[in-house]
Formats: C-alpha cells, sequence, structure tokens
C-alpha cells in the first residue's frame, strides 16, 4: 500500500516540474517512487544547466541595483518562475534582502518551482516571519506539495515559525508530501505536543491513508512514540486505524509501528474487535511471515488470547522446516524468546513436537537462552510443556541451565510442573545434574508448597528413571523420599519403591 501511495505523491512532483495534469502521467504508475523521483531531478538539473549562464549573467546584473528597485524589476519584468531559477544565482544575503521587499503572494508563487537543493544557503538565512508569511500562504492555497517540498529543507527554527499557521490536519497533509524522507522524524519533533489533534483531525477527516503513508516514513524511535499516541486515543480511533489499514491493505506499515508500541497500548490493540476476525489474523500472519515482518509479529503475539494465538501458530505451522528454523534463529538473534514460547505453544500437538524436534532447538545455545528468557519473564506454565517434546539428548544442556537458576526462579518452575504436565521431565533432567546442583534442587522440591502435587503427577511406569531415583535416595529429602516412594507404587514398581526407602 504505501508504494502506491509514495507513487501518487511521486507523480503529483513530477507533475508539478513537467506543467501537466498528474492524470496525465497515469502511465507511469508502475514505476517505484524511486525511479520516478531520480527522473525528475534529472529534468531539474537539465533545465538548471541549460539555463545557468543566462541565470549568472542575471544575477550579477542584480547586484547592481537597490534591494528595493531589484525587487520590482524581479516583480514586475521577472515574474516568480524566473525568480525561483534566480534563487540559486544570487549571493543568499543579497537574495533574502530582495525577497524581503516582495509580497507573500509572490514569494509563495515562486516557491511552485523552487528547487530546494540549489537553494540551500538561501532557504538557511530566510527570516522566520518571512517564512511564517508565506507558509500562510501556501496552506491557504491548499498547496501542501510545496509546503511538502520546502519543509524537508527549512532549518528548524523556520518550521517552528511557519507551523503555528497550520491546522492540524494541514500538518498531515503537508507530511504526506514531504520532500525529503527524513524530515519525517523531525517535522513529528517540531509538532510534537499536536500530535493527538493531528491524529483526531486525520480520523474526523478520513485520512487515515495518507497518515499510514506518513507513519511509513517514521524512523523507530518516532514510530513508536506515534505509535503510543494512536493507542491512547479512544476506541472510535484505534478502531478507524484498523479498518483504514485493512482497507488499503497496509499491515505491512502498521506491524512495524505495532511492533514500537508499550506493552499496555500493544493489549488494548490485540483486544480490538476486528484482530479478533481468524481471517485477519491469519492474513497478518501470512504477511509477517512472507515479508519479513516476523519479528514485528511477535511482539503482538505475547497480548494475544489463546484462540488468537491459535489462529497464528496454525498459519507458522504450515512453513516447511527449513522456514521454521530460519524464524528460530531470527527470534534468537534479537533475544525474542519471551515472545516465540507463546506461539510455540499455541501450536496442535504434533506440531508442537514437529517444531520441538528441529535440530535448531537442540542448540545449546538456543536452550540456554531460551529458559533464560523462560525465568526472568516468569514463562513457566507456557514454556515448560516443550520439555515433554524435547529428545533425552537436550537434557544435560538443560540440567546445566537449571542449574544457574535462582532459588525463586527454580521453585516457580517446580511450582508450574504439575500444570504443565511435565513432572516426569523434570525428574529426568534434575537426574542429569551433577552431585551439588543435583542436592540443590531436590531440597528446593521437599520445600516446594506443592510438593504432593508435583509427585502426584509423576506417572511414568519407565522402570529406568524409578531406578535412577533409587540409586540416589540417600541424596533425597526423607519427606520427598517417602512421597516417591509412594508413587513408585502407584505406578506399578513395588520393588523399587521398596528400594527408596531402604536404609
Amino acid at each position: 500500500m504505501t508504494a502506491t501511495h509514495h507513487t501518487t505523491v511521486e507523480l503529483a512532483k513530477l507533475a508539478r516540474v513537467l506543467d501537466r495534469d498528474p492524470a496525465d502521467l497515469d502511465f507511469l504508475a508502475t514505476l517505484l517512487p524511486a525511479a520516478l523521483r531520480e527522473f525528475r531531478d534529472q529534468i531539474t538539473d537539465l533545465t538548471a544547466r541549460r539555463e545557468a549562464r543566462r541565470m549568472q549573467r542575471v544575477g550579477a546584473a542584480a547586484k547592481l541595483v537597490p534591494a528595493p528597485i531589484a525587487a520590482k524589476i524581479t516583480e514586475a519584468a521577472f515574474g516568480p518562475v524566473l525568480a525561483a531559477a534566480l534563487a540559486g544565482s544570487v549571493d543568499p544575503a543579497r537574495a533574502v534582502a530582495i525577497a524581503s521587499a516582495l509580497s507573500p503572494s509572490f514569494l509563495a508563487d515562486a516557491t511552485l518551482t523552487l528547487d530546494p537543493r540549489r537553494a540551500v544557503e538561501l532557504i538557511a538565512r530566510v527570516p522566520g516571519p518571512m517564512a511564517a508569511a508565506v507558509a500562510s500562504e501556501l496552506i491557504s492555497r491548499g498547496d501542501y506539495l510545496t509546503m511538502g517540498n520546502l519543509a524537508g529543507s527549512v532549518p528548524d527554527s523556520v518550521l517552528r515559525a511557519a507551523l503555528p499557521h497550520a491546522s492540524d490536519l494541514d500538518i498531515l497533509q503537508v507530511g504526506y508530501y514531504l520532500e525529503e524522507t527524513s524530515a519525517a522524524d523531525r517535522l513529528l519533533t517540531i509538532v510534537t505536543d499536536r500530535v493527538p489533534g493531528v491524529i483526531r483531525a486525520t480520523h474526523d477527516a478520513g485520512e487515515w491513508p495518507k497518515a499510514i503513508t506518513l507513519l511509513a516514513l517514521l524512523g523507530p524511535t518516532e514510530r513508536s512514540k506515534l505509535a503510543d499516541v494512536v493507542a491512547a486515543q479512544d476506541d472510535e480511533v484505534i478502531d478507524g486505524l484498523i479498518a483504514a489499514v485493512e482497507e488499503v491493505d497496509a499491515w505491512d506499515t502498521l506491524l512495524p509501528v505495532a511492533a514500537g508500541m508499550s506493552p499496555q497500548p500493544l493489549q488494548r490493540l490485540a483486544q480490538r474487535p476486528a484482530m479478533q476476525n481468524p481471517t485477519l489474523l491469519t492474513k497478518i500472519a501470512d504477511l509477517a511471515l512472507t515479508q519479513n515482518l516476523w519479528l514485528s509479529l511477535l511482539p503482538l503475539a505475547t497480548h494475544l488470547s489463546p484462540t488468537q494465538l491459535h489462529t497464528v501458530a496454525a498459519r507458522v505451522a504450515t512453513e516447511p522446516d527449513d522456514s521454521l528454523t530460519t524464524l528460530i534463529e531470527q527470534a534468537h538473534a534479537e533475544n525474542h524468546w519471551p515472545t516465540l514460547l507463546p506461539v510455540a505453544l499455541a501450536l496442535s500437538t504434533p506440531d508442537r513436537k514437529r517444531l520441538a524436534s528441529l535440530p535448531v532447538m537442540h542448540r545449546p545455545a538456543y536452550l540456554t537462552a531460551a529458559i533464560e528468557a523462560t525465568a526472568t519473564h516468569n514463562l513457566w506454565p507456557e514454556a515448560l510443556p516443550l520439555l515433554n517434546d524435547l529428545p533425552t539428548t537436550t537434557h544435560d544442556t538443560l540440567a546445566a541451565t537449571i542449574n544457574a537458576l535462582t532459588d525463586n526462579e527454580f521453585l516457580a518452575a517446580v511450582q508450574a510442573a504439575p500444570a504443565a504436565d511435565c513432572s516426569t521431565t523434570l525428574i529426568q533432567v534434575l537426574l542429569r545434574q551433577d552431585f551439588s546442583a543435583r542436592s540443590r534442587s531436590l531440597t528446593l522440591i521437599d520445600e516446594a508448597d506443592n510438593l504432593e502435587a508435583l509427585i502426584g503427577t509423576i506417572t511414568t511406569q519407565d522402570p529406568a528413571i524409578w531406578q535412577a531415583l533409587s540409586d540416589i535416595r540417600s541424596e533425597i529429602p526423607e519427606r520427598l523420599r517417602s512421597l516417591l516412594a509412594a508413587q513408585a507404587t502407584q505406578c506399578g514398581q513395588p520393588g523399587l519403591a521398596d528400594n527408596l526407602t531402604a536404609s
């Protein structure tokens, strides 16, 4: 979507240079915006080179008469188009002196064809009052294209002097036509206090497509600031934005914006009625997976309901193994395990097992990062079910990682294990710890508030596990050992139960 709107802007600017109706250039609409701009610059440069000598002669002559007289000659004989062409050929201080004697209306006419690239020094010297007068004239005409052309080139002081003459909706229109995309951040910084009004005016005027185009120009920092301001608006405005994004197919723009939101605004976005639509969520997930926006989707995923997550996970599950591996690698590189785990757990049982079987999930660095993120964000209820799906070859790495957990982090895992139905796997991992670490783990388990629930969910009938527990019975605290013995009997291992209680 944004590429289409940027193309529309570039065609309007090219039409201005060629003095044609934009509709006459519709045959160029399939070209990229960058190509159209390069073509426009080539035309402007060619025209300037062709007129360079003549402009230099006229500029030299302008030095010979007082500024007020030069202004009269400029207005009466040259006209605004020639005056704009002369701007780069006259000493900047002299040009400003002449311009100060010209009417705002004439100056506004001259800016229509002014090439900011050739008048950098002149623009920098324009006094604030003069800039404000010209801006006011251009805005009153609704000539946002010219304002956008100049806004990226003038100093901040000039913008601050000019923008009070613009309404909130005017600011949006100027931003839409910015000549330099890097100027979008600067413009937003200057009008920070007016952003809520601009958003409201955008909604009331039905101009969301232009606002979405402007969003795409912003850098990550300003985008995040604006995203939070948008999310703070009332439900009507947020729903209007979502509807517009869907209408013009601009999720490729909104997803990166949403990713920069603070948690509370992002949660509010996730809870809007439109976001409950499975078809829409599948479309968003598909876009993220096919347009390299996976890392922009993950922050949103952490705020989705279980039903929403299942929809997103179902689309993720359609990816082949090599693609899933790439997605995991990308998430790991950006430390996105806290946002990846909820999606992984929302997969169906077969798909979750397929994910856990991928070699990438068995890399020690990845397992360690996943456990560390789980502990830091207390995601044990979400993450522990994955333990059951990992092969036993990963247990040594898991055991070493668990060693590094604090007592509170380990107890949090123990507390979540029964509900996650992974008590047996947790015991298997603990059995792979060295003596010192295992003694600590067993002591902490013995002190856990949910000890009976934990042991009650160890339902394995595998004699090897009960034998391994019997072999370390001297390390197991008495209460824990007694409960394990009773559970071994329940699991059909009376002989090993006796061994557990033997001296």
